[in-house]
């Protein structure tokens, strides 16, 4: 039985709590699995470091992306934000050299259409003309998360405000990066408090120095984001239940109220519910908060013209058998393995390496032996994702093309999946509950002849001992 608005409400709440991340983004904590949705040192340094820059290579004029647990969108935002910003001298044409060497746009009954006979830049890996765009095909069974996602904000990191105040002009003095630090630490005391169990889980040390320019969402994307939901929900969205959340106080400071503004005026909602005194000045905010600055030039809509964005809200494992696609890239970034099985079986990955274009990819932040056994089993070729800026690997890559592994496992790391350790889930129908596909992995565990993983490792010690 159905227990209207205000229940839809109270269950999404209870279900989740938003919290800060180091580098000023927000991420979830879920009470029922007692666990964070996003890592401590910023959930969207994350997106862009496991999955957007390791994809790079892979996004041609017409790629195909699978996003498979959208969430609040992370990483659908970051490669947009990606897609955008190398394709900013095709969208912004600044002065007039520009326009002549950029002609691209033509004007029909006031629609833009894009000259595909030009490209972008020599220098950009991704050209797009009208009849090329980057599809991101995004699931996920949370349909409240969906429709909350466009709405969540980024905070100012102290890095941000200090470099508004002092040019970086000044940063060839030693004194410029010892003022920023201090600057940063006492900035740091106003930042959004976090829950005291969700701070003593993440071991949070909220400075916010860890985001890097590059990676911030461009403004353009949520408001896209907002018009496909539109086009997905019709003019009902966002209903009275989502803008309840949005609008409670407690809640205020992880939304952006410009954003919220912007979806009432999509709908007309807040024309409709404005005085006639005051819908002049209503309106006259609304044009100059929004559709001066985004809508009125040619530049919002040449960057919403990059994109095919498709939202697929059930079962991923139910979404997956309706998708033909050939898709370029794959973002897997569904919940831990122990928490949502379902979407880590032999049976689930197996479906996404038929639908893997030639030489595709496809990238996870895990680096469990379970995993990547699973993607082995399936004929993946399998490797690590590396990130130059901390000289780490942070996640795992997976092709059906051995030449697009540029870090493969080593012998210890592939002698690890042959331990009990990667004994893979199964899901044989794709449609076993969690404990069912958590119980078949152990009683294959329980009466598996395989090694355990510490004793694997043990003995690689004591063999690389003698050696030495």
């Amino acid at each position: 039985m159905h227990l209207g608005p205000k229940a839809d409400i109270m269950r999404l709440m209870r279900d989740y709590e938003p919290y800060y991340t180091e580098d000023g983004s927000i991420g979830l904590y879920s009470y029922a699995d007692k666990d964070v949705y996003h890592s401590k040192f910023g959930a969207l340094t994350e997106a862009w470091e496991k999955f957007v820059i390791p994809a790079e290579k892979t996004l041609n004029n017409n790629a195909k992306i699978l996003d498979i647990c959208y969430g609040i969108g992370y990483n659908t935002k970051a490669l947009m934000s990606f897609i955008i910003n190398k394709n900013i001298n095709f969208i912004k044409k600044k002065n007039f050299f520009e326009k002549i060497k950029y002609k691209k746009f033509k004007f029909n009954n006031g629609i833009v259409s894009i000259d595909k006979n030009n490209i972008i830049s020599a220098q950009d890996n991704v050209s797009i003309d009208s009849n090329n765009k980057i599809q991101i095909d995004c699931l996920d069974i949370n349909e409240e998360l969906v429709k909350l996602s466009p709405f969540f904000k980024t905070v100012k990191t102290p890095y941000e405000i200090y470099s508004q105040i002092i040019p970086e002009i000044f940063d060839c003095f030693e004194s410029y990066y010892k003022f920023r630090e201090l600057f940063a630490g006492t900035v740091s005391r106003f930042a959004p408090k976090n829950r005291d169990e969700i701070k003593e889980l993440l071991d949070l040390k909220f400075k916010n120095m860890h985001i890097d320019k590059e990676y911030k969402v461009n403004s353009f994307v949520n408001y896209i984001i907002i018009n496909k939901l539109c086009e997905y929900y019709g003019k009902d969205y966002p209903e009275k239940c989502i803008k309840n959340i949005l609008t409670e106080s407690q809640n205020r400071c992880f939304f952006d109220k410009a954003l919220i503004k912007y979806a009432r005026f999509n709908q007309l909602w807040g024309y409709d519910n404005t005085y006639k005194s005051s819908l002049s000045t209503f309106l006259h905010n609304i044009y100059y908060d929004h559709l001066s600055k985004r809508n009125k030039n040619i530049d919002f809509k040449a960057a919403e013209r990059l994109f095919n964005l498709n939202f697929y809200i059930e079962d991923a494992r139910k979404s997956i058998l309706k998708l033909n696609d050939a898709y370029n890239c794959i973002f897997l970034d569904a919940f831990t393995y122990t928490k949502a099985p379902q979407l880590w079986t032999v049976e689930f990955i197996a479906e996404l390496y038929k639908r893997l274009a030639p030489g595709g990819i496809l990238l996870t932040y895990s680096n469990s032996a379970l995993v990547r056994n699973t993607l082995l089993e399936n004929n993946f070729y399998v490797g690590k994702i590396y990130n130059s800026k901390n000289n780490k690997f942070i996640g795992t890559i997976a092709s059906n093309d051995k030449s697009a592994i540029e870090y493969p496992l080593d012998s210890y790391e592939i002698g690890l999946c042959g331990t009990k350790a990667g004994i893979p889930y199964h899901d044989p129908n794709l449609s076993f509950d969690n404990n069912d596909i958590i119980e078949l992995r152990e009683y294959e565990f329980r009466h598996s002849k395989l090694a355990s993983s510490s004793k694997y490792m043990k003995t690689r010690r004591r063999d690389e001992n003698n050696e030495l």
